[in-house]
C-alpha cells in the first residue's frame, strides 16, 4: 500500500469503521473515471481488509451502441479483477415520463433502487460510490439555489446508513493523477458535455465562469464553508436525537407518538429536527420531507385543539391532546353503529369493527339478590373503575339495558362526579381522541349512560346498602 491516495482511503475506512474483515461492498461502476477509480482502490485494499466487492453496473440505455460499450468495458474490467459484476439495463427515458421527473433523477432513483436489491440479495453490508469532493461542491451549489438549510449546506455524508462514499474528500484532480499512474484505462460519457443538464452546465459553464470573474475557486470555497458548518450540524443533530430520546412516548415501524406539551417548548431548530428523526423512523430516509412540511407539522403543534397535518408519502401528523402522532397507517374507518338489547342472564358477543370478524367483546350479564350473591363472592364490593366487571343496581334500571356505541344526545352521571354532563363533554374532559370514541362500548339505559367500558360508572346505578338486586357485567375481549 505506497499509493498516497490508497493510504487516504484506507485511513477513512478505519476512522469510519467500514470495509473490515468478512463485510460484503456492493460497488456501483459506470465505467467513468470517478467509479474505475473507486473501484481499482477497493480492489486493493480487499486484499489487506479483506472485504468481498460486488459490483453493479447500470445500464441507462440512453446512448444506443456508446452504452453498451460501457456496459462491456465493465465486464471486461471485473473479469480482470476476479470481481462479481450484476448487470441492469433500464429504460430510463420511459422512467422519466412515467414518474414525471428528469433524467437525472430517474436514473438516481433506477440505481439506487437496483443497488438496494443486490444489497439485499447478497446481504452486502455496504453500497460504496464514487461521488468526490467536486461533486459535493455542485451538490452544495444546487441545494443553495433550491433554498436549501443547514443540513443542505453541508452536503453529502461519507457515510450515511448502509451508503459509503469513499472518495468524497478526494478532487477530481487527485481520481485523475491516480489513474494516470495506474495507467487505468476508462469510459468517457458523451452526454457530460451536453449542458442541457444542470448539473453539466454547472461544471462546464457556471464554475469556470465565477473563478475568472471572481479570481476565487468556487469549489474551495463552497468546501471550507461546508466544513465550517458540519460541526455545529452535528452538534444540533445530536442535541436534537437526546431530545427525541426523552419526547418520544411510543414507536415502531408505522408510528411515532411524541410529547406535545415538550414539543412545544423547543427552540424551532431542534423541534424541527425532531420531526426529521421521526419522519426518517418511518421512512428509512429524510428524503421527501421539505421545509414547507415540516413548518405545517409545527404550526399544528403550537395550534389549539386536535388537527391533522398530510404530508408526503402518506403520512400524517395528528395531535391529541398532548401528544403528536406521526403515523403511516392507512385513516380508520368510520366504526359500524351498533345497538343490542340485552336480556338477562345472557352472554353476547361483538365486534370490535367492521373489519374484525375474528376478535370479538364478550358480554356477560347475571343477575344476583344481595344473599344470592353474598354467598357465591363474600362480600359486596365495588370494582375499580378502570376494570371490565361491575356491579350495579338493576332496580335504578327502568328503561332495559342496551349494549351499544355512542349517540347524540347521550348523557352521563360519573361516579362520585358533580353532577350529570354530556357525555361528549365527559370524553373532552378525560382527553379521549375523537377517532377512538366511537369505539368504545356503552351500558345504557335509553339516553342515559349506565357504563362507560373501560373508563367510569355512572353515579346513578351504583350499589348501596338499600340494592336488592345486583346487577353483574363482565366485559372480555376475545380472539
Amino acid at each position: 500500500m505506497n499509493d498516497g491516495l490508497v493510504e487516504k482511503v484506507n485511513f477513512w475506512a478505519e476512522k469510519n469503521c467500514v470495509m473490515k474483515p468478512d463485510t460484503h461492498v456492493i460497488v456501483g461502476v459506470s465505467g467513468g473515471a470517478d467509479s474505475v477509480c473507486l473501484l481499482h482502490i477497493l480492489f486493493t485494499l480487499s486484499k489487506t481488509r479483506l472485504f468481498i466487492i460486488t459490483a453493479v453496473h447500470i445500464n441507462h440505455m440512453l446512448r444506443g451502441k456508446e452504452s453498451d460499450e460501457d456496459e462491456l468495458f465493465v465486464k471486461d474490467l471485473c473479469s480482470q479483477y476476479d470481481i462479481t459484476l450484476k448487470v441492469f439495463r433500464e429504460d430510463i427515458t420511459t422512467f422519466s415520463l412515467e414518474q414525471g421527473c428528469s433524467i437525472e433523477e430517474a436514473g438516481r432513483i433506477i440505481r439506487y433502487r437496483r443497488f438496494q436489491e443486490v444489497l439485499s440479495e447478497t446481504s452486502a453490508n455496504y453500497i460504496a460510490v464514487a461521488h468526490h469532493s467536486d461533486d459535493q461542491s455542485e451538490t452544495i451549489f444546487l441545494n443553495i439555489l433550491r433554498g436549501t438549510g443547514l443540513d443542505g449546506l453541508c452536503g453529502m455524508s461519507s457515510k450515511s446508513g448502509q451508503i459509503i462514499r469513499p472518495l468524497l474528500n478526494v478532487s477530481k484532480d487527485e481520481i485523475q493523477a491516480y489513474i494516470k499512474r495506474n495507467a487505468l484505462l476508462y469510459r468517457t460519457d458523451s452526454s457530460n458535455l451536453d449542458n442541457i443538464y444542470l448539473r453539466n452546465s454547472l461544471r462546464n459553464v457556471i464554475f469556470p465562469e465565477i473563478n475568472e470573474q471572481t479570481g476565487t475557486n468556487i469549489t474551495s470555497s463552497l468546501l471550507r464553508m461546508q466544513k465550517l458548518l458540519k460541526s455545529d450540524s452535528d452538534f444540533l443533530n445530536e442535541y436534537a436525537t437526546e431530545k427525541y430520546k426523552n419526547i418520544v412516548i411510543f414507536e415502531d415501524e408505522k408510528t411515532v407518538l411524541l410529547q406535545r406539551s415538550q414539543m412545544i417548548q423547543l427552540h424551532e431548530a431542534i423541534s424541527s429536527r425532531v420531526i426529521r428523526i421521526a419522519w426518517e423512523k418511518l421512512t428509512g430516509s429524510y428524503k421527501g420531507l421539505e421545509s414547507v412540511h415540516v413548518s405545517f407539522v409545527l404550526e399544528v403543534i403550537a395550534g389549539q385543539g386536535n388537527k391533522i397535518a398530510q404530508l408526503p408519502k402518506g403520512i400524517r401528523a395528528i395531535t391529541q391532546y398532548d401528544t403528536v402522532k406521526i403515523t403511516k397507517e392507512l385513516p380508520e374507518k368510520n366504526t359500524q353503529a351498533f345497538s343490542i338489547g340485552i336480556t338477562i342472564p345472557s352472554t353476547i358477543y361483538l365486534p370490535v369493527n367492521e373489519d374484525s370478524d375474528d376478535r370479538k367483546i364478550k358480554v356477560e350479564t347475571q343477575l344476583y339478590s344481595r344473599d344470592d350473591f353474598l354467598k357465591r363472592f363474600g362480600e359486596i364490593k365495588k370494582p375499580k373503575e378502570s376494570g371490565f366487571v361491575q356491579l350495579f343496581d338493576y332496580d335504578s334500571i327502568k328503561k332495559g339495558i342496551y349494549i351499544r356505541n355512542r349517540l347524540p344526545g347521550d348523557v352521563f352521571s360519573p361516579y362520585k362526579g358533580s353532577g350529570g354532563k354530556k357525555l361528549k363533554d365527559f370524553f373532552i374532559d378525560r382527553k379521549i381522541p375523537k377517532n377512538t370514541r366511537d369505539k368504545i362500548p356503552l351500558l345504557a339505559n335509553g339516553k342515559d349512560i349506565v357504563w362507560v367500558v373501560g373508563h367510569r360508572t355512572s353515579d346513578k346505578y351504583k350499589i348501596s346498602n338499600s340494592t336488592k338486586t345486583i346487577l353483574y357485567v363482565n366485559i372480555t375481549w376475545q380472539i
